[in-house]
C-alpha cells in the first residue's frame, strides 16, 4: 500500500490478511461452529416469514441452474443475489445472533457472503478456511461498531455489516492485502442502512443487512478484478465514521485486543425471535410470572431501561401495517405475551396472534420509560415493576438477558432452538439428515469442501 495509508484501516486489513485459522482459539472455533448451526436454524422458519416469499419469487425469475445456491430451493443465481435472498431468510424473523454492546447482528451479512463466495471460488474452500473467513468477518464487524458512543441512528447491523461481509468474501477468495483494501473501499461506495424502515414497521427493515451482504459479495469480486476502492473508507473527511457518524470514533476501542481477542465470543445467541432490546424485559417478565397470583389483575406494569431501547422499542404497542414487525419490536407487546404464557416463541408473532385480545388489553397497560442511570445504548439491563389491583407492588431487575456471555445458553438449548426452528418451518429435512448435517458441523475444520454444507438445504 502507499505510505499515506491511514493508520486505522492499515492496522484493520493487516489483520485480516495475515490471520489465518491456525490464529484462532479454540473457543472461537465453537463460537463459530455454533452460530452457524443457529443462523442455518432460524433461516428455515424465516423463508416463509412475510416479505421474504415475494422476493425468492423474484429471485426464482431471475435464477437459473449456475451461480450460489438459494436455500431450500432448487435454482441458483448471480452469488450477490443469493447472499441478498439468504440473509433475508436468516434475519427475518429477528432470533439471529447479537452484540449485545453494539445492539447489532453479524452472521446475517457474514455468512451468506462466505456461503456464495465459496460457492463460486475456482477452488474448493475448506472448513477451516470457511471458518477463519466468519470469525474475522464478525471481528472487522465488532470492532467499528464497538468504537462508536452514540446511540443508534443507523442499522450498524448493515453500516458495519457491509465491510464484515466483503472482508469475508475476501478472505474466502483468498485476496492479497491490497485487494481486500480495495473490497472494503469498494463495498464502503455501497454502505446504507437507515433506521427509518425500523422506526415504521416496515418489511424493508429485514432486508437492510441482505443488501449488505450482497454488497460484500460484490465489492469482493470486483476488487479480485483489479477495481480499486477509496483507502480512507473509514477515517476520511468523508469516511465511514465522518459521515455516518458524525465524527464518532475512539480508535483505542476498535483496536483493543486485535489479533489476540476474537470478538465472535462476545456474541449472544437469542432464546427469543424478536429485537434483542425487548429481551432483558421480557426475562424480567418471566421473572416475575412466577410471582404473580392472577395477571388479569395487574393494573400496570413498569419497565425501566435505557434511553436508545426506549427509543426503539419502547412506544406503546400499535398494530400498523406489518403486525409481526410491529410486534417484534414492542417491549409492550412481548412482556405481555411472556406474563399470560411464559414464553416467547415463533407463534407469537403470526399475524392472527399478534391480534390477540388478552395480549394487546395487557400490552396496553406496559408502560416504558428511561432509567436516567443507565448508558444511553446499553441494552442489557431491565427493570420491572407490576402494581396489583389492590396496590401491592414488586420488582424484578435483569443485569444481563439470556444467551448473553454473562448468561449464556448451552449446546443443549441450542441444539433444542435448531430443532424448534426446522419443525416450526415445516420444511422436510429428516433426522438422519439433520445428524449428518450437524455432525459435519462440529468437524467443520475437516470438510474438505464447504460446499457439501450447502448441499442438504437445497431442493
Amino acid at each position: 500500500m502507499a505510505t499515506n495509508d491511514p493508520n486505522l484501516e492499515t492496522q484493520l486489513i493487516h489483520h485480516l490478511h495475515e490471520t489465518t485459522y491456525a490464529d484462532l482459539d479454540p473457543a472461537a472455533v465453537e463460537c463459530c461452529k455454533r452460530l452457524i448451526m443457529d443462523t442455518i436454524g432460524v433461516a428455515f422458519p424465516g423463508r416463509s416469514a412475510p416479505g421474504v416469499p415475494e422476493m425468492v419469487s423474484l429471485m426464482a425469475s431471475w435464477g437459473g441452474d449456475r451461480g450460489a445456491s438459494v436455500l431450500f430451493e432448487p435454482f441458483k443465481i448471480a452469488p450477490p443475489m443469493a447472499a441478498m435472498v439468504n440473509s433475508t431468510m436468516m434475519h427475518a424473523l429477528d432470533f439471529d445472533d447479537t452484540l449485545d454492546a453494539s445492539a447489532l447482528h453479524t452472521f446475517v451479512t457474514v455468512l451468506p457472503a462466505a456461503l456464495a463466495a465459496s460457492e463460486a471460488a475456482e477452488k474448493p474452500v475448506d472448513g477451516k478456511r470457511f471458518m477463519a473467513a466468519l470469525v474475522l468477518g464478525v471481528d472487522l464487524i465488532c470492532r467499528l461498531s464497538l468504537g462508536i458512543h452514540r446511540p443508534l441512528s443507523w442499522i450498524r447491523t448493515a453500516t458495519c455489516g457491509s465491510f464484515g461481509a466483503a472482508a469475508a468474501a475476501a478472505k474466502i477468495l483468498g485476496l492479497d492485502r491490497e485487494q481486500i483494501s480495495n473490497a472494503l473501499g469498494i463495498v464502503y461506495a455501497q454502505t446504507a442502512g437507515n433506521a427509518q424502515g425500523l422506526l415504521e414497521g416496515r418489511l424493508v427493515k429485514r432486508m437492510q443487512p441482505a443488501f449488505a451482504a450482497s454488497a460484500g459479495v460484490t465489492a469482493a469480486f470486483l476488487a479480485a478484478k483489479g477495481v480499486t476502492g477509496s483507502r480512507a473508507f473509514l477515517t476520511g473527511d468523508y469516511g465511514y465514521y465522518s459521515l455516518y457518524e458524525q465524527g464518532d470514533l475512539d480508535e483505542a476501542l476498535v483496536l483493543d485486543g486485535l489479533g489476540e481477542h476474537f470478538t465472535i465470543g462476545d456474541l449472544s445467541i437469542k432464546p427469543y425471535p424478536c429485537c434483542r432490546m425487548t429481551h432483558a424485559a421480557i426475562d424480567a417478565a418471566l421473572a416475575a410470572r412466577e410471582r404473580i397470583n392472577a395477571i388479569d389483575h395487574l393494573e400496570r406494569v413498569e419497565v425501566k431501561v435505557s434511553s436508545m431501547v426506549v427509543e426503539m422499542v419502547g412506544k406503546p404497542f400499535c398494530i400498523g401495517h406489518n403486525p409481526q414487525v410491529d410486534a417484534q419490536f414492542s417491549i409492550p407487546y412481548t412482556v405481555a405475551t411472556a406474563l399470560l404464557y411464559g414464553d416467547v416463541f415463533l407463534g407469537d408473532f403470526e399475524p392472527e396472534a399478534v391480534r390477540r385480545e388478552a395480549v394487546n388489553a395487557l400490552a396496553a397497560r406496559v408502560h416504558v420509560s428511561e432509567n436516567p442511570n443507565l448508558a444511553p445504548k446499553d441494552i442489557l439491563p431491565a427493570t420491572l415493576r407490576a402494581v396489583g389491583g389492590n396496590g401491592e407492588s414488586f420488582e424484578v431487575r435483569i443485569n444481563a438477558p439470556l444467551g448473553n456471555p454473562l448468561h449464556p445458553v448451552d449446546d443443549a438449548r441450542c441444539r433444542q432452538k435448531f430443532s424448534k426452528c426446522i419443525q416450526y418451518s415445516g420444511i422436510a429435512f429428516e433426522e438422519t439428515k439433520r445428524e449428518d448435517w450437524l455432525a459435519q458441523i462440529e468437524n467443520l475444520e475437516n470438510l474438505a469442501d464447504v460446499c457439501r454444507l450447502i448441499a442438504p438445504l437445497t431442493r
